[in-house]
């Protein structure tokens, strides 16, 4: 019978992996060279539903955003915001499994 693996390592070890594995992935999908038009941003947001790019370079700074105008930038959302919450689901479920004499 395989032996199984510790709740301790798919808390830690996998976000890190998803993550990683996602970022990896997002790098083929943003917009290089060019910077997005003024009209489409909506304070700090970038919403351009006519622009196909899924990430596009920052207003201001270093770095990319979402185009919320993609529908697959709310995809994007929710998977980080899942990777987030994962781990302390597990915590609570794993916790909830252990005697009152072990915790």
């Amino acid at each position: 019978m395989p032996q199984r693996i510790p709740v301790f390592y798919w808390i830690v070890f996998g976000p890190i992996a998803a993550v990683g594995t996602f970022s990896l992935l997002l790098l083929g999908l943003g917009r290089t060279g060019q910077r997005p038009p003024e009209d489409a941003w909506k304070g700090s947001f970038y919403t351009n539903p006519n622009d196909p790019a899924l990430l596009v370079p920052k207003r201001f700074g270093i770095g990319y955003t979402l185009n919320f105008g993609n529908p697959w930038s709310w995809a994007v959302l929710a998977f980080v915001l899942l990777m987030v919450a994962v781990p302390f689901i597990l915590l609570t479920a794993s916790t909830h499994h252990l005697s009152p004499t072990t915790r």
